[in-house]
């Protein structure tokens, strides 16, 4: 009978994107977004809304992964401070659009600048291919991912890799 190998945990996909994923945002947080006090998810959602708003609650929380607690409370922060507007959608009454004020795009550019420069410094240890190779191999993982949280397929038996 062949022995399987078990795979440690330091070479988990899963758990390396989230030490990254914390690690990059302790960064953030400490250098740009904490002297706003925002929390990560505010700033996330400022964001979010910047890039691809006027959106919903439901689409906000679609576009950050977000639970629903987490998008209310980022959005009611967010209104309570001045940086987002909710106002009815003209289009369907039942539902709100978040767009930013001008003080809101004004701490988001500010913070952005921050985001960008992190950005270049993490970039400029890889090359070009390594970057394309790395933004590829994201995009299948992804879709993974997405394919797991759809149910479309399910993780193979076993515990052999």
């Amino acid at each position: 009978m062949a022995s399987k190998k078990k795979l440690s945990l330091e070479h988990w996909i899963s758990y390396r994107f989230g030490l990254v994923a914390s690690r990059t945002g302790a960064v953030m947080s400490a250098r740009y977004v904490a002297p706003h006090d925002l929390p990560m998810p505010a700033w996330r959602s400022l964001a979010v809304i910047a890039r691809f708003g006027p959106l919903s609650a439901g689409e906000l929380g679609q576009r950050t992964s977000s639970d629903p607690f987490r998008v209310v409370r980022a959005i009611d922060l967010l209104v309570k401070r001045g940086l987002i507007t909710r106002t009815p959608d003209p289009a369907d009454r039942r539902r709100a659009r978040l767009e930013l004020t001008s003080a809101g795009r004004a701490v988001y550019e500010e913070i952005v600048q921050g985001a960008i420069a992190n950005e270049k410094f993490i970039r400029a240890g890889l090359t070009a291919q390594e970057i394309r190779l790395l933004e590829s191999m994201l995009d299948r993982i992804d879709a993974q991912v997405q394919a797991l949280s759809a149910g479309l397929s399910g993780p193979p038996e076993g515990d052999d890799l």
